[in-house]
């Protein structure tokens, strides 16, 4: 079991509105599926199969969004994370195009899902900015652009003459809008997502971690502190947080530690110096994995992988994140961050998310890699979809083999205490 990070210090905890009760399961309950995890997948799968009839009942260790649902950075961004649209297409082949149109609209799912239930969630659709600095990456960047408008996906090109209408900085050639992009607190989203599953029928209960998952005659059964549920099929959505059920399944990702900061609210004039529009940004090739935005109330809001006892402190972070923002924007000042919290992000070997089948009617999607918001949420919808149709092909992702990361636990200390500082000694040398 991994430590539990409180989620009381976590911004998005303090500001979203609160959520529906989900009281602990207390006795037996029958469904035709159950679903361990109250997250972006697991909420999004129990709303679209509650929607459809079926009977739902989620399990939730601590509360909805308590995971890295809750507490991660806010962006909603219809890229891929670690890899190019054609990297997909290599992998995938004929169905290349299949799984990057999930990803390439993923944001809009969001966005239509907070529009159709009136979640309270800070949702801003203003577009992704992905920004390059150095002038060798802008024909790779323009590769992306290509394929995505191929794919028909709203993005727009963006030179560096036009960049002022976007960001106050000349430090990049080139950029791409992804105007399906955008920000929101991501608690309040998930907390969105679980009303609107139980309004729709599901029962989510949560201070109710599985402690057992064992097949009994033909249906599966969860064992809580609480009772038990009765399912005919389940769905493990418990993303980076390790917890036994099943063999192998807490070695197939690596964990990663990551933080987020923000400022107390600046005053809108600002704010709009910086951003005019309001978008979201992110930098590729940045050994910072840097991407910033302003939040509902104006703060500033930034952030990245940490590691584990790798920056464990606001004023460490203000040494990497907020220097990088003072050196674009040196008319902000000096940057100084008054919330600061911690996350978990589970990352497979190959840094791409997956939906695996670990036995009969039992399923599990991991490795969401840092776009949780946009991409687990699209693939909690198509896995409703899968249990609903009983096609596993309805999915844009194919069934694959669990992966295994190898010596999982020692794996995410290498990563987060010496891979993640070396790259940061590395892209300040460079």
């Amino acid at each position: 079991m991994e430590t539990r990070l409180p989620i009381e210090p976590v911004l998005w905890a303090q500001t979203a509105a609160p959520g529906m009760p989900a009281p602990p399961l207390d006795g037996e309950a029958e469904a035709d599926v159950a679903i361990v995890g109250a997250r972006y997948c697991g909420l999004t799968a129990a709303l679209h199969l509650a929607e459809a009839g079926r009977s739902v009942v989620v399990v939730e260790a601590e509360e909805p969004g308590f995971g890295g649902s809750g507490r991660n950075n806010g962006h909603c961004v219809p890229d891929w994370t670690w890899q190019e649209p054609s990297d997909i297409d290599a992998r995938f082949g004929a169905r290349g195009d299949r799984v990057n149109n999930l990803q390439g609209d993923a944001a809009d799912l969001v966005y239509t899902l907070i529009r159709d239930h009136q979640i309270s969630c800070e949702a801003v659709q203003s577009g992704t900015l992905t920004v390059v600095r150095d002038q060798k990456n802008v024909a790779g960047l323009r590769t992306k652009y290509d394929h995505w408008a191929r794919l028909g996906k709203r993005v727009r090109w963006v030179e560096r003459a036009d960049m002022g209408d976007y960001i106050a900085s000349d430090a990049f050639p080139a950029a791409i809008l992804f105007e399906d992009g955008g920000h929101l607190n991501p608690m309040g989203f998930c907390r969105g997502l679980a009303a609107a599953a139980m309004k729709a029928g599901a029962r989510v209960h949560g201070k109710s971690p599985a402690t057992r998952l064992e097949r009994h005659g033909e249906r599966w059964r969860v064992t809580t502190p609480g009772g038990r549920v009765m399912a005919k099929s389940v769905l493990l959505a418990t993303n980076a947080h390790r917890h036994g059920l099943w063999p192998g399944l807490d070695s197939s990702y690596y964990i990663v530690r990551a933080v987020g900061v923000a400022t107390d609210p600046l005053p809108e004039d600002v704010r709009r110096a910086v951003l005019p529009r309001d978008n979201n940004v992110q930098e590729l090739h940045h050994p910072h994995e840097f991407f910033f935005y302003f939040d509902g109330d104006g703060r500033l809001l930034t952030g990245g992988a940490a590691g584990l006892g790798v920056d464990q402190s606001a004023q460490q972070v203000e040494g990497w994140v907020g220097a990088e923002i003072s050196r674009l924007f040196p008319d902000l000042g000096p940057i100084r961050f008054a919330h600061y919290w911690q996350g978990l992000v589970d990352m497979t070997p190959k840094r791409f998310a997956g939906v695996h089948r670990l036995a009969d009617n039992l399923y599990t999607a991991i490795g969401f890699s840092g776009r949780g918001v946009p991409t687990a949420t699209a693939v909690g919808r198509d896995i409703a979809t899968m249990l609903i149709s009983g096609d596993e092909d309805a999915m844009a992702l194919p069934l694959t083999p669990l992966p295994w990361a190898p010596f999982s636990r020692l794996g995410s200390s290498l990563i987060a205490n010496i891979l993640l500082p070396a790259k940061r000694i590395l892209g300040k040398l460079s």
